[in-house]
């Protein structure tokens, strides 16, 4: 019998901190039925080797506890599980205090930074409800617990042979590949692929406790994030023990670390920046003054740029690896006495011990948006609010989501929230229907993701299409822009949206799991309401609903650093090529005045609304020397 010290919802957390734009799910596919006989020996070979299928019909309940390494911490968990279908977990590691439970129909988890009761729904519901089914064994039951349980391969390394079984729960399309020793017959290792990631558990250590022989320790990691690896030692076990009290179900969700309505109770009105077509929020950190932060729905935690927290004395501790919109990088963490934001009337909220997370995000996102930010406002404290961003009126309101009501005449969209990052159905060109993310961190129309992508062939689909560059948290990536026909978000519609493909391997714009990502392009034509409580969402089409979408009449992309503006990228063929613009060039002028004179959103509006015609002098110092150079704006994208 392997420990139960797995803790699924640590695994959760995890992913999500590790996926920045929000977590996913994929799924190894079951491959066809092998030997039925065969793996059903396996499985009663794996029973004997832990004591007999007579010992193991007579486990009940099973109480573990024992120790947990991640991250650079150290701490202690506890585990209890009940037949058929309950379980509870609870662990302390470094500043986070966590615990997460089910009874087979409703599942929940604390959230790893605020300590709020969430509970689960969508697909994270499924995946808890078939992962306990996992940690309960259920597939070891006659009937193989109502699973499916078929011989994947035979595989041989350095430490011996196994025979690998792919078992599927019930119902499920997630099959785990569980490798059993041809020597022991117990279970080394066991593989579940969420998303592109597959999350590999070792199990080692095996020895006889409470009646069964039971692996002690287990390491659990992804294959490319050695950094993340989490290993629970189990120092006791206890059989059949009274489980009366514990808190399968969900306990009071208004738990949480404490938030203080500022000025008055219930409403906050914030007004923001609207800057490269992202929001910005001022907010204080610890009692300092306000410092730009990026509002982002697709971030799963607050983070604070790792240069920010070290000059105003914020201690980290602790390491992990994560991943963004196109590669991975690394963060730590932080917890901090308060972060506060209100409007000019004083009306705000305060969070206090809030656990962030704390990245360097300002070399790669500075050159993006022309100057440096204090962080990012993720996932952890959006979800607190029902929230209404007005880009029409410049300004976000946060309500209490208990004396929130809506008072528009638009019908509420069902709002998926699969990980943290809500998401609604959408529809390319009349055909391609898939989730999309709710994602105000990207300046796009739509993300597509590179899965859906291939799998719809919209690249090919696309009018003239063109390479271009982006930014996330690990550094940049390439994608393909180009427009369709039309998009509809279910009764509004617009034509001719532009549209981007991504051409990564890794991170939140490969996940199989949604269509892609919607970005302000879109979400600026609506005020929009966020319930994530009751997961649904409001669209008001505002001024800009019938807009077209622009694209750069340039196609120049210019990166900001402290000394100097650079050229970053120059799509072929683009009015900026043919003036002789090269990426590199360092631009010391732009139509006349110094590039310390403009504002990104200046700039935007020349080289996006620009008329076609206009003659835009721009001048670059190159090996030395000044070089004159004229761009003459057009529409690229029609």
């Amino acid at each position: 019998m392997r420990s139960k010290s797995r803790c699924r919802w640590w695994w959760g957390w995890m992913v999500a901190v590790a996926s920045f734009v929000a977590a996913a799910g994929g799924a190894i596919a079951a491959p066809a039925a092998g030997d039925a006989d065969e793996a059903a020996r396996v499985v009663a070979r794996y029973l004997a080797a832990t004591g007999g299928a007579e010992a193991a019909a007579a486990e009940r309940t099973l109480y573990t506890r024992g120790t947990i390494e991640a991250f650079g911490f150290k701490g202690h968990m506890e585990t209890w599980t009940e037949q058929p279908s309950r379980h509870y977990s609870r662990i302390e590691l470094g500043p986070f205090k966590l615990s997460e439970g089910g009874d087979g129909v409703t599942s929940w988890r604390t959230d790893p930074t605020t300590g709020r009761i969430v509970r689960l729904t969508d697909r994270d519901s499924v995946e808890a409800i078939e992962s306990g089914w996992f940690a309960l064994e259920r597939w070891t039951m006659p009937g193989f617990g109502g699973g499916s349980v078929v011989v994947a391969s035979h595989e041989r390394d350095s430490t011996g042979a196994y025979t690998v079984l792919a078992i599927t729960p019930p119902g499920g399309t997630r099959a785990h590949r569980m490798w059993f020793s041809d020597a022991t017959g117990l279970v080394a290792r066991e593989e579940a692929a969420r998303d592109q990631q597959t999350a590999v558990t070792r199990f080692e250590d095996w020895r006889p406790a409470a009646g069964r022989v039971r692996a002690w320790t287990t390491r659990v990691g992804l294959p490319n994030m050695p950094a993340n690896q989490m290993v629970t030692r189990a120092d006791s076990f206890a059989v059949n023990v009274d489980v009366a009290a514990v808190p399968f179900t969900p306990p009071d969700s208004s738990g949480g670390n404490a938030l203080r309505w500022l000025g008055r109770t219930g409403e906050a009105t914030l007004p923001f920046d609207y800057r490269a077509r992202h929001v910005w929020l001022k907010a204080s950190i610890d009692g300092g003054p306000p410092e730009d932060f990026l509002f982002d729905t697709g971030a799963s935690v607050t983070v604070i740029d790792s240069t920010f927290a070290a000059a105003h004395g914020i201690q980290t501790k602790g390491f992990m690896q994560a991943s963004g919109a196109g590669a991975a990088g690394s963060a730590s963490f932080a917890t901090l006495g308060s972060l506060a934001v209100k409007g000019p009337d004083g009306a705000g909220v305060e969070l206090r011990e809030l656990k962030v997370a704390v990245m360097s995000v300002n070399p790669m996102f500075a050159r993006f948006f022309w100057g440096d930010m204090a962080g990012i406002i993720g996932y952890d404290v959006i979800s607190r609010f029902v929230t209404t961003i007005d880009y029409d009126a410049r300004v976000l309101v946060l309500h209490d989501p208990k004396t929130f009501a809506y008072a528009g005449r638009e019908a509420p969209l069902p709002m998926k929230l699969n990980g943290v990052v809500p998401s609604v159905e959408a529809t390319l060109d009349g055909r391609d229907r898939g989730d999309f993310r709710l994602d105000v961190g990207s300046s796009s129309t739509v993300d597509v993701h590179g899965p859906f992508g291939r799998d719809h062939r919209i690249e090919k689909r696309l009018r003239q299409a063109r390479e271009t560059t982006g930014a996330g948290f690990g550094g940049p990536f390439t994608s393909v822009l180009g427009r369709l026909r039309r998009m509809q978000i279910g009764p509004y519609e617009w034509k001719d949206p532009m549209v981007t493909v991504a051409r990564v391997t890794e991170g939140a714009l490969a996940s199989e799991e949604f269509a892609g990502n919607i970005g302000n392009r879109i979400l600026e034509r609506f005020r929009v309401t966020l319930d994530y409580e009751h997961r649904r969402v409001w669209l008001e089409p505002g001024r800009h609903y019938r807009d077209r979408d622009t694209f750069t009449r340039t196609g120049v992309l210019l990166g900001w650093w402290p000394d100097h503006v650079e050229a970053m990228s120059v799509l072929p063929g683009s009015p900026a090529a043919k003036a002789g613009l090269r990426e590199g060039d360092h631009v010391t002028a732009i139509d006349g005045r110094p590039p310390s004179s403009w504002t990104l959103d200046g700039l935007d509006a020349m080289f996006e609304a620009g008329p076609d015609g206009r003659r835009v002098p721009v001048t670059v110092s190159r090996d030395g020397k000044d070089v004159a150079l004229t761009m003459t704006l057009r529409e690229m994208l029609r």
